[in-house]
């Protein structure tokens, strides 16, 4: 393999390793977001994981609120509330009553995060990427569409390069020249990096 094809394929490693700094100017400072927080985990599950001293449950149990129940945060913002239920529900082991939203005391009447110097960093790294459940009309999107598809890019790639070395060599013991790994361990190695995007599609891009 050349050396413009290996750094593009460090780059292409790096790209879906790394946090990507998200262009905060887009943010229309309506707060939605900070009053329809979710996750897939319950809340005994993030009162576990917090005992646990795991920093993005902690997060969720000390420094957000929890709505009493799915229809208080409807109230708020039913919009996201009922995107986020649909989303949730294509899954199968979807379950309506394991679900709790929660909403950010720190979000001024004006939109604005009233401790934005030391948020936490769940809070610095949103949208996460460009699958994040983001209300609708967020001044995120676009963003996000470029970052889908730039996402979808590094997976194609990743899969035709695996399908490149497949094609020259013949055994999974077979060292591929330039990069110092087997076929197999390679192919494990690209595995990795595309499961995580299973869910949002990835074996079909």
């Amino acid at each position: 393999m050349d050396q413009d094809k290996l750094n593009e394929f460090e780059q292409i490693d790096k790209f879906l390793k790394e946090t990507l700094k998200r262009p905060q100017n887009l943010c229309d400072t309506c707060g939605r977001c900070c009053k329809s927080i979710t996750t897939c985990r319950t809340h005994e599950e993030l009162e576990q994981m917090a005992e646990e001293d795991k920093e993005e449950a902690w997060v969720f149990v000390n420094f957000f609120k929890r709505y009493p129940s799915i229809e208080e945060a409807r109230k708020v913002i039913p919009e996201q509330v009922d995107q986020v239920i649909k989303e949730l529900s294509y899954n199968k082991d979807f379950d309506i009553n394991k679900i709790s939203f929660y909403y950010c005391p720190h979000i001024t009447d004006d939109g604005l995060c009233s401790v934005y110097e030391t948020r936490p960093n769940c809070c610095r790294v949103a949208p996460r990427h460009g699958w994040s459940l983001m209300p609708p009309g967020c001044g995120f999107e676009g963003w996000q569409f470029e970052e889908r598809e730039k996402t979808k890019a590094s997976i194609r790639y990743l899969k035709e390069y695996l399908q490149r070395i497949e094609l020259v060599y013949d055994n999974d013991d077979d060292i591929v020249s330039g990069q110092g790994m087997t076929v197999k361990e390679i192919r494990e190695m690209i595995r990795t990096k595309i499961e995580p995007w299973e869910k949002y599609g990835s074996l079909f891009w």
